[in-house]
């Protein structure tokens, strides 16, 4: 999870944010976009993107 990633979770934006995981390169990743539908990987640009598992 990345700098930005944790900030947002702690103080909130006000948005609905999902969390997404890279099948590719296990990258964790939270996007607006509630469907993985044209998601990318922000580290690898790999289309291989499903929601993370809920901790």
């Amino acid at each position: 999870m990345g700098v930005l990633d944790t900030v947002s979770e702690l103080f909130g934006s006000g948005d609905q944010h999902y969390r997404f995981r890279c099948d590719d390169c296990g990258t964790e990743f939270a996007q607006r976009a509630a469907t993985v539908e044209d998601l990318t990987c922000p580290e690898c640009g790999a289309g291989a993107v499903r929601p993370a598992e809920a901790a």
